[in-house]
Parts: C-alpha cells; sequence; structure tokens
C-alpha cells in the first residue's frame, strides 16, 4: 500500500468505531504507523486484520515490509539496558515470522547478553552465521567458550609456602601427576585445576623456585602471591583462597606431596554426592606410618589441611582459617578451621592414603612423632598457656558465631559497636579524648555500617586535631545517613577550613535544607558563599543566622567582613566593636576591628587591634603577619614593587594562605617549597603581603583572578620537584604547612637558602648578630626554648631539663664556647645561668620594628651547635645554617635531645 492509496486515519478510525472488523482499516492504520516509526503496533495491527481475512501471503508480505521498522525500534531498547523487554518483544515476532536475517541475529545478541547462551548458538544458522568472523555473536560465543575452556577448571590447589625453596617443586610436580591420573581416570583428558602458591615472605628461594616450575610447564594454570611479611599459614591459605577458580579447594603444604589418586578420589566423590560439602582421605606418614597410633592418626585426618577436598562456597560459609594473634604464627589455625567444618558442614572420610605427609627436620610430624607413636591421646599431659586458652576461647566463638548465623552475628556486632560508642560517649565527658578516639576506632571498624560511630569518631578526631580523619569520618556518616544534619555540616566546615569551599557547599546548602532552623548551617552555608564571592546570597543566610542568635561573635565579626567586602568600612568597625562588646577575648572580634581600621587607613589604631587579637591567641598566623606589616612598613617603608603576574593560569602558582597559615618558621617552609615548585616548572608565584616581602626583598605578584585551591597533600610539591615530574599543581592556590619530611627537598638546599638570605637587608642583619656571636666565643651553641603559644595538640614542650642535661655533658668537651638562648620567655634564661648565655637583649643589635624575633633567628642560623625545640621557627633555622657541626633536637619517646639532619627529618615530632 503506497501513500498514495492510504485512507485518511481519521477516516480509517471511523471506520473502525461502526465495525471493529474492518480489514482495510485496520491495515491503512498500521501502514500510517509503520510510516511514524512504531514498526511494533503496526505489527500488531496486521495480526490482528491477519486474523480476520486469514490470508497468509497477504499477512507475510506486509510484516516482512514493516519488519525492518520494528527492529529498528526494539534496537532502540538496548542502549539503555531493556534486554528483556527486547526479548519479548523479539520472542513475539518469531512465533508468526520464522527467524532469519536481522531478526535471527538480533534476537541471538539479546538471548546472548541475557545468558541464555544455548539459545544463541541454536540461533546461529538461522542468522546465517558461518564461520566465527562472519559475526560479533559467533565472536563472543567463540571468546566465552574459550574462557571457559581456560578458566573451567575443577578447582584450585591453594599451597602456603614458607622457606621451602627444597621441597616445592616436588609437591607442585605431585599436583601434576594427580592431575594426570585424573584424566585417564575419569576420560576428560581437557581437566585442569589451577594452583595458587602463597609465598609467606620467605627468605630463602622459594619465589624463584615457584617462578622456574612456572616457566618449565607454561601450560599449567599458576598464580603466585608473595606476601611481604610473614603472616602464618592460616592467612596465607585465605590469601590463596581469595585467588581461587573453579568449584572444588584442595590444601597442600609446600612440604608434602599428593598422591596420584587424590585428585580423582576427593573430586569424584563430591561430584557423585552433591550433598556432601567436603571429603577427607587418609594419609601416609613418611617412614613412621605404621606406627602412628589409631588415636593420632584419627586426630590428624579430622584437623590435617593437606588430606581435605571442600567446595569453595562451603569454604566460604565457614569463614576460612581464623587469623586472629594466638593463632599466627601457625598454631592450631587448621585445627579451628576443622572444627568449624565439622560442625557446620556434611562430610565423609574415604579410608584411602592420598596424600604423603613428609618428615623434615623441625616440622610438625618430625617435632610430634615421639608423641605419636606413643600410644597416648593427643594433648594428654600437654600443658596449657594462656595462649592456648585465648585460642580455645576464640575457636568456641566462632564456632558459636557460625552455628548462632549471620543475623545474629550481626547483631551482637551492632551492639558491641554501640556499647563501644557509649564507652567512648563516657571517656569524652571526663576528658579523655584519646581514649575515646580509640573505642571509636574500634566501633567503627567492628560495624563500619553505623552511621552514629562515624559522627562520633570524626568529633573525637576533630578534637584531637586529626583533622583529615575527622573529614573521613564525617564523608562516611554522611554517606550512610544522608539526611544527617550534623553530619553534614561538620564536614562543610572541615572543607571550608581546609580551603575548599567549593566542596563545602553542597554540604551546607544540604544541611540548611534539613535543618532550617540551625543558626550554625546558615553561618557557616554564608561564610561559604562569601568565600565563594556570592555575597548577596551570604548576605541573606547571614541575616538569618544574626537573627536567630544574635549574641554570637562569629556571626558578627562574619557580618563586619562582609560589610567591608562591599567597602563600608566605618560599619564594618561599629560592628567589630559590637562584637568585642559581646566577647572582650574573643579573637574573630579583634580581627575584624584591626581589618576595618586598616580599611579606613588608621594605622596606629589597627596597629594596636592586631595586638589585642595576638594576646588572644598567639599562635594564629594572621594578627602576627598584619601587625608586622605594619610595623615594618613604619620603619622601612614599603617592601618592593610586586612583578606582573602570569597572562595564563596554566603558568601561575598561589599561595594565597601564606601569612595566615602559621607564623615566620612555617611561612618560610610554604614560600620556600613553592617557589622551589615554582622555578622548577617555569611558574609564577604569587604571594599575598607577608614578612617575607621586606626581610627577603621579594617582589613576587599579588595574587590575581582565584583560582582552584590545592591541599598541600592533593599538590604534592615536594615529589613535583623531581626530574621527570609534570607540572600537576599549575594553576592552583595551594593551601598547607608543608611539615612533613625534608628528605625530597634535599638536593635542592641550596637553592632553599639562596631564596632567604639574599636579601640586603637580611644580609646586613645577619652579620651583624654573628658577628656580635663571635666576639664573645669560638664555639656558638644556639639553643631555642618555645614558650608561648605551644603547650597543646602536636606542639609539645620539652622541659628545659633536657636542654640542660645535654649541656652538661657536652659543654666541656668544646673549646671556649658560648651559649645563647633563642626564647619566647626570658624567664626560662635563669636556668642557665652557670653558663652566662647570652639572648637577644645582649646582642645590642638594632631592632626590627615588626620582627622582634630576627636575632633569634639569626643566632639559630650561625649556631656551630644547635639545639631546637619541637617548632616549624628553629627547624627552619636549621635548614637555612649550613655550617653547624651538630643539630639535635627534643624526643618524646626517649626523653631527651637527639641527632636529627635537617635535610633528612620531619619538620615536628608527634
Amino acid at each position: 500500500m503506497g501513500m498514495a492509496m492510504r485512507m485518511d486515519p481519521v477516516k480509517c478510525r471511523c471506520l473502525l468505531a461502526d465495525n471493529p472488523a474492518d480489514v482495510t482499516a485496520l491495515q491503512h492504520i498500521a501502514g500510517h504507523l509503520c510510516d511514524a516509526g512504531d514498526g511494533l503496533g503496526a505489527m500488531r495491527l496486521i495480526r490482528r486484520a491477519y486474523r480476520l481475512h486469514g490470508n497468509q501471503d497477504t499477512f507475510m508480505r506486509q510484516a516482512e515490509a514493516m519488519l525492518h521498522v520494528a527492529l529498528n525500534q526494539i534496537s532502540a531498547l538496548l542502549d539503555p539496558g531493556r534486554f528483556d523487554e527486547a526479548a519479548t518483544h523479539l520472542e513475539w515476532l518469531a512465533q508468526f515470522i520464522p527467524p532469519s536475517g536481522h531478526l535471527a541475529r538480533l534476537l541471538a545478541t539479546v538471548w546472548l547478553i541475557l545468558g541464555r547462551d544455548g539459545d544463541a548458538i541454536a540461533m546461529l544458522p538461522k542468522a546465517g552465521v558461518t564461520a566465527p568472523a562472519d559475526s560479533g555473536i559467533a565472536v563472543a560465543l567463540t571468546a566465552l567458550d574459550t574462557h571457559r575452556r581456560h578458566y573451567g577448571v575443577i578447582g584450585t590447589v591453594v599451597i602456603p609456602a614458607f622457606k621451602a625453596a627444597s621441597t616445592i617443586a616436588e609437591s607442585l610436580d605431585s599436583i601434576l601427576a594427580a592431575l594426570d591420573h585424573h584424566r585417564r581416570a575419569s576420560g576428560r583428558e581437557d581437566a585442569q585445576v589451577h594452583i595458587v602458591v602463597v609465598d609467606d615472605c620467605s627468605p630463602d628461594d622459594t619465589v624463584d623456585v615457584v617462578r622456574a616450575w612456572g616457566r618449565a610447564h607454561p601450560d599449567q594454570s599458576l598464580t603466585l602471591v608473595a606476601n611481604n611479611q610473614n603472616r602464618g599459614a592460616g592467612r596465607a591459605r585465605n590469601a590463596g583462597v581469595a585467588a581461587a577458580l573453579g568449584p572444588y579447594l584442595w590444601f597442600l603444604d609446600a612440604d608434602d606431596m599428593f598422591l596420584e589418586r587424590h585428585l580423582h578420589v576427593t573430586a569424584g566423590a563430591l561430584d557423585a554426592n552433591p550433598q556432601l560439602d567436603y571429603v577427607r582421605t587418609d594419609m601416609l606418614f613418611d617412614r613412621i606410618d605404621s606406627q602412628v597410633s589409631a588415636a593420632w592418626r584419627d586426630a590428624s585426618i579430622r584437623t590435617y589441611p593437606c588430606n581435605l577436598c571442600i567446595r569453595r562456597e562451603a569454604h566460604a560459609r565457614t569463614g576460612g582459617f581464623p587469623e586472629e594473634t594466638p593463632f599466627w604464627p601457625a598454631t592450631a589455625d587448621d585445627v579451628a578451621y576443622s572444627r568449624a567444618i565439622t560442625q557446620q558442614l556434611q562430610g565423609v572420610k574415604i579410608g584411602i592414603k592420598t596424600v604423603f605427609y613428609r618428615m623434615s627436620p623441625g616440622n610438625v610430624l618430625d617435632r610430634m612423632q615421639d608423641e605419636m607413636v606413643s600410644g597416648r591421646a593427643p594433648g594428654e599431659g600437654a600443658q596449657v598457656d594462656g595462649r592456648f586458652m585465648a585460642i580455645e576461647i576464640l575457636v568456641r566463638r566462632r564456632l558459636q558465631a557460625l552455628s548462632a548465623g549471620h543475623d545474629t552475628h550481626e547483631r551482637n556486632r551492632t551492639g558491641t559497636a554501640t556499647t563501644l560508642i557509649n564507652l567512648a560517649g563516657e571517656r569524652t565527658a571526663a576528658g579523655d579524648h584519646a581514649g575515646a578516639h580509640a573505642l571509636l576506632r574500634q566501633a567503627t571498624d567492628i560495624d563500619p555500617h553505623q552511621h552514629t560511630g562515624w559522627f562520633e569518631l570524626g568529633m573525637a578526631s576533630h578534637r584531637l586535631a586529626r583533622r583529615a580523619e575527622a573529614r573521613s569520618a564525617f564523608a562516611r556518616a554522611v554517606g550512610l545517613r544522608p539526611l544527617l544534619a550534623p553530619a553534614r555540616v561538620n564536614l562543610g566546615l572541615i572543607l571550608l577550613e581546609d580551603g575548599d569551599a567549593q566542596a563545602a557547599l553542597p554540604h551546607l546548602r544540604r544541611a540548611v535544607e534539613l535543618a532550617p532552623g540551625s543558626a550554625n548551617a546558615r553561618f557557616l552555608l554564608a561564610r561559604t558563599l562569601r568565600r565563594l564571592g556570592q555575597k548577596d546570597e551570604a548576605e541573606e543566610h547571614l541575616r538569618q543566622a544574626i537573627a536567630s542568635a544574635p549574641t554570637q561573635v562569629e556571626y558578627q565579626t562574619e557580618w563586619a567582613g562582609l560589610l567591608l567586602d562591599k567597602g563600608d568600612g566605618l560599619a564594618a568597625l561599629s560592628v567589630a566593636d559590637g562584637a568585642i562588646g559581646l566577647s572582650s577575648g574573643h579573637y574573630d572580634a579583634h580581627a575584624a576591628r584591626a581589618a576595618a581600621l586598616e580599611a579606613l587607613d588608621r594605622k596606629p589604631e589597627a596597629l594596636d587591634a592586631w595586638e589585642r587579637a595576638i594576646a588572644c591567641h598567639a599562635g594564629f598566623g594572621e594578627a602576627f603577619t598584619r601587625r608586622a606589616l605594619l610595623l615594618l612598613e613604619r620603619q622601612w617603608g614599603p617592601p618592593p614593587i610586586a612583578r606582573t603576574a602570569a597572562a595564563s593560569p596554566a603558568q601561575r602558582l598561589a599561595l594565597t594562605r601564606l601569612g595566615s597559615n602559621g607564623r615566620f618558621g612555617n611561612q618560610i617552609l610554604q614560600y620556600g617549597v613553592a617557589r622551589l615548585y615554582a622555578e622548577r616548572h617555569g611558574l609564577t608565584l604569587e604571594t599575598p603581603p607577608w614578612v617575607g616581602r621586606h626581610l627577603f626583598d621579594l617582589d613576587d605578584p599579588l595574587p590575581g583572578s582565584p583560582l582552584p585551591r590545592l591541599s598541600e597533600e592533593e599538590a604534592g610539591l615536594a615529589a613535583g620537584l623531581s626530574a621527570d615530574a609534570r607540572p600537576e599543581a599549575a594553576g592552583h592556590d595551594i593551601d598547607g604547612y608543608f611539615c612533613g619530611h625534608t628528605g625530597p627537598l634535599a638536593r635542592h638546599a641550596a637553592t632553599f637558602r639562596r631564596i632567604f638570605t639574599q636579601g640586603q637587608r637580611w644580609r646586613d642583619s645577619f652579620q651583624a648578630a654573628q658577628a656580635r656571636l663571635r666576639e664573645t666565643g669560638e664555639t656558638v651553641i644556639s639553643v631555642h626554648l618555645r614558650r608561648g603559644d605551644f603547650g597543646w595538640g602536636p606542639f609539645w614542650v620539652a622541659p628545659e631539663a633536657w636542654y640542660l642535661e645535654w649541656l652538661e655533658a657536652l659543654w666541656p668537651t668544646l673549646s671556649n664556647p658560648v651559649l645563647y638562648i633563642a626564647t619566647d620567655n626570658p624567664e626560662l634564661i635563669a636556668a642557665f645561668a652557670r653558663y652566662k648565655p647570652l639572648h637577644a637583649a645582649l646582642l645590642g643589635l638594632p631592632p626590627v620594628q615588626g620582627a622582634g624575633f630576627l636575632e633569634d633567628f639569626h643566632a639559630l642560623c650561625a649556631a656551630d651547635i644547635l639545639a631546637i625545640s619541637n617548632s616549624t621557627f628553629s627547624f627552619t633555622a636549621s635548614l637555612l645554617n649550613d655550617h653547624a657541626r651538630s643539630f639535635v633536637r627534643p624526643d618524646r619517646t626517649l626523653r631527651a635531645l637527639v641527632p636529627y639532619a635537617p635535610w633528612a627529618s620531619p619538620v615536628l615530632l608527634g
């Protein structure tokens, strides 16, 4: 029927309304549907018409004309994965259209995707496929068949090996002999077994022997797993099972052998008895076989892994070999496993000796031979110690868990985790945050699916300043309970503090949606939006937060910052003053006031405000930097004019947190590492105002348009200094403190020193300090005692007694020594009075306003012998000291000063 002959579809429907059996109308509507791409709808209508007119030739002619449209329609179902629906349509078509060509090929393809390989194979002749290369279907079927032949093994032999270089080849040969016998006896000449050898960190050539054996037998499937730690036979067997193929498992020790009937007898027994989970055989006990008592033979047969063949799925139900500490090194893990399969599974013992148990010097059979032939029962007269009692408890625990079933085990596990979480709460209330943290780690290990454990672990980690762990824990809590607003708030807070406002934003938005009344969530969302430049929305949320909690100082200081962003310094100052009225000792309030005063060019007042901020928290880098810059500019004028920034983001590297992350020593680390990276890759480093611009005559470009932020861990700047490294951090803003190990920086030590020692002002002040020290003695010993903002978290304080003890032993060995004490607490100097120490006030150098630390830093850089504190200030000085003959630092574990190499050590010790 051509288009010119077709009736209007409206007329067709009217005819069908009057007479549903109007064949012509049905056929015309089918044609219209086919033209519109609905081939299946068209097929249904002509099928209906055929039942009315009964003319097979007419029906087949119409069906063949419309079939390609229907098949195209069905093909469109494959991309979205609607394979069952496609199969239903195709099978319906095949009921009245004999499959061939496109229909047969499409039907075979869908059946193959659905795993109906037999149906697909049967359809190939109808699809016209005569050779594998003719069709993707045939190629796929051939690949599946090849995979089945390669991996369709009857099972896997797992061999744990330790110091087995002299015996393992013979053990492997015995498997091949047993496989050859099985092939002949079963008539399956293509039968295969897989072998997994797990070398348990052997000190001999076991691994090399296995590799050589594998190369000599390329047709035998072999996997070699090499542990880098000795983990015991039970753990090694479990690792081997994880790499196993096929339905059956056998175990063989690396000094024992299968007799040729072993594989055939055991596999045959399980093949013939599908109700059995495992089968055991008898063993040949080397030269004492005829003397072994019946009791010992029976006990060995029940517990020895090497005479066992077990279904792999049944092994999985037992939980495998135990790996707890009492079972390692290898002690009773095979006994525990055997008791589990005996209790939980159904098996049978076959009285045929199919395994040779070798007696080697020092192995179990050698050690136990006297007992095995003595006539005494196994275990009779044995001494029981705590370890064996623990083993028995754990075996019974294991058996009980298997007996009770999965649901009971899960309930017990959840209950245990809940108890530990509650205990952690008690520890937290008592101030024992480390103890709480340990309990919460245990709880999340036991039940990793309980969101409460992860949330509380995040809180405990945050209290201990373990930021990375806190971030991970809160992320796990959010993953388990997406509607848990507090977890999202805390995760957003950490991400924001880590400088990743973009990642924090969706969590804080969702937290506000979940808890619209949470002022803290709105405040953090507002801070995040402000960081991202979305100030109007930030203002909206911040107004709501302040309306809910008008006395929250953080909210008021954020409001002051937002006003300052908008250029309203007077309003910002007024809000900051109000925040100070709410809490006179709050750092953020004084920092907000100082920033407003600087914006209003009221620098003397700003200086006073920054000093008040420092009094609130001496360790915050921002106030230290801003105060220093005001003083340095007042004394020396502005720093060198900043160079022009690179035009391309790919040529830029930014450190916008420089001056805020840490104080002077830490800022040197941050700048030094980033500068080395920038020079290595030809990048332009952008930095905000910081003291280094004045002290080291630096003229780096000021930060330009915002760059994506990377943490120091993500950026990997130290690793990026290698000769073959790519500039992966280019085009990013790097955030971190760079207090890791200095080893990767060592070959750049001279360049690092050059960066900080070429400025004219630096050289002049350093040389003056060095000359003053040399006037007073031949050997300069400089000691750094950091107090001030120290004494919390990782910033622990070493007592003066450690330094005095060290000096008492060192001093008599030196020629005309002079001691210099660098400290932020002059009261400590009295403890060293017997050495008549120098200190900053006695050097008599012109003061540098804003860099009052400079005399101490110079004295540390100029020392012949340097004793630092656990501080980046003195550690960085040791990096710049190119001539000292000895460096020592406090070690909390040894409670003493210990030598260290500045360019091969961690910056801080835990």
